[in-house]
């Protein structure tokens, strides 16, 4: 067939007419993509109207999926170690000297957790060992009846449908009345914000008050049954600081998370509170939260008390307050009166949690990232603020090889025993912790967090011959005073809601 030319060429043209009789549409659309980009740059950068009903949607939206995707909250955490599940309570402590352990100390629990100790419960709260390792107490874990408990405050909350506190929640810091009852602090991931309260536990698990205020981390109760308890607002940073010229413009304009300190009574009572931001803004020290994250800007991760041995030349003395700051790397001495600022120390550690005030001017800490280079990044360090100098306690170059280059990048803790002369140091996601003797950092004893997983349904068959290793929870020393107490283990009650059962 011969070749038309003609043809061809009409073709070509009414080709390139439809292309420029389409141009407008592409325009068109070109330019409302480039203007809902504009506006949803605009939107994002400066925080206006719909920013907030746009990102309250996604985070709902983001919750609500994790929550139904996601095993609970400790045990998607979880490993299995080769440790049958029958045997675990043999591996939970390994002692390396004679002189080890010498206080009974109380161990957290939560969902699942020995649960031997609890039968028919959602594991133990927490359970309180004597030095050689046998059971004086176990708290049963109720987290159905602490959810039904009326709060004595309630702040508002945003929480997927289908939260349960049986396992979307998990016990942070528990601390021990002198009585025995329990203070426990509550984290959830699946709720805004995450700090969840804090209740006071009886010696049967059973809960005799609760807030729901935005509490969170590390407690520290006091003489007369008085609790420095680390809490939260939600909201614009401090109007001192809207007008501040070390002031920023702030990605969490309306959802920061402002740390305050709370001090509540032995009844559950707030009998004082004071802001962690207006007590920096007020100090010489303001310049640091220049450059800080404005959606989290201090991170109180504890808070500790200054003993009777306090030295340092008057800059602190008996009843200041020593609270750890992460996100600025820094410990602060507020006066115990006043609550004003005394001191911000910093120095090579980074990171860090639980500041704990020692003796004279010195203090304890465990210090995330602070390396030395040797031995990993987590360690145990004694930071002197008399003459700013920093040792590493633990580990060092006698230190066993398999407790070298732990590392913990957002958690951990320690305990110092009565006599001061021992410290436990907590590796939470390592599942261990050691007990330490302060002057050399030789090893005394290990924990060990492995669990019997067998009665849980929803985890892998694994869990019918290996035991699981979850993260390991709080450890404080108990000062029993020379006296112990016999072993009392909780009722066994039917299993029903809250039981580990599943």
């Amino acid at each position: 067939m011969p070749f038309d030319r003609r043809g061809a060429l009409a073709k070509v043209h009414n080709s390139e007419r439809s292309l420029l009789d389409r141009a407008p549409r592409f325009l068109f659309l070109a330019a409302v993509i480039l203007a809902t980009f504009a506006v949803g740059w605009r939107v994002g950068t400066f925080e206006i109207f719909p920013h907030a009903i746009l990102f309250n949607a996604y985070k709902t939206a983001k919750t609500q999926i994790k929550l139904i995707t996601e095993e609970n909250y400790v045990f998607r955490r979880s490993r299995f170690v080769n440790i049958a599940p029958n045997s675990v309570k043999a591996h939970r402590f390994e002692f390396f000297a004679a002189a080890a352990l010498a206080d009974p100390v109380l161990i957290a629990g939560g969902f699942g957790q020995f649960a031997e100790y609890c039968p028919g419960h959602a594991g133990c709260l927490a359970v309180e060992y004597a030095g050689n390792g046998t059971v004086i107490h176990a708290y049963p874990y109720r987290p159905g009846e602490i959810e039904k408990t009326t709060p004595l405050a309630a702040f508002p909350y945003e929480q997927p449908s289908g939260f349960s506190m049986d396992v979307n929640a998990r016990p942070v810091s528990i601390s021990r009345y002198a009585n025995g009852d329990l203070l426990v602090i509550f984290q959830s991931k699946y709720s805004f914000p995450y700090a969840f309260g804090v209740a006071r536990i009886d010696r049967e698990g059973r809960p005799i008050w609760y807030r729901r205020d935005y509490s969170h981390h590390e407690a520290h109760v006091t003489e007369n049954d008085v609790a420095l308890v680390p809490s939260m607002r939600i909201g614009k940073w401090s109007p001192t600081f809207n007008s501040h010229p070390l002031r920023r413009a702030s990605k969490c304009a309306e959802t920061s998370y402002l740390d305050f300190v709370h001090v509540i009574d032995g009844e559950g009572q707030l009998l004082k509170e004071t802001s962690v931001i207006d007590a920096l803004l007020e100090s010489p020290y303001a310049s640091i939260l220049r450059y800080v994250n404005s959606c989290d800007p201090t991170h109180l991760n504890s808070i500790h008390k200054v003993g009777e041995n306090a030295g340092g030349g008057g800059s602190i003395v008996p009843g200041d307050l020593v609270v750890s700051l992460r996100n600025i790397s820094a410990f602060a001495i507020l006066d115990g009166d006043t609550y004003r600022l005394k001191r911000l120390v910093r120095g090579r550690f980074f990171g860090q949690h639980s500041v704990k005030f020692l003796e004279g001017s010195r203090f304890l800490m465990f210090d995330n990232l602070g390396r030395e280079g040797r031995h990993g990044l987590s360690r145990l360090v004694m930071v002197d603020i008399e003459d700013s100098t920093e040792t590493t306690i633990f580990p060092n170059d006698k230190t066993p090889a398999h407790l070298r280059n732990m590392y913990v990048e957002k958690a951990g803790g320690i305990s110092i025993s009565p006599d001061r002369r021992r410290v436990i140091v907590t590796f939470y996601t390592a599942g261990k912790a050691v007990e330490v003797r302060l002057r050399d950092g030789a090893v005394l004893t290990v924990f060990n967090s492995v669990h019997d997983g067998s009665h849980m349904d929803s985890l892998p068959e694994e869990r019918k011959t290996k035991a699981m290793l979850l993260p390991m929870g709080t450890i404080r020393y108990i000062d029993s005073g020379g006296k112990s107490r016999p072993a009392h283990l909780p009722r066994s009650e039917k299993p029903g809601r809250g039981s580990a059962r599943r």
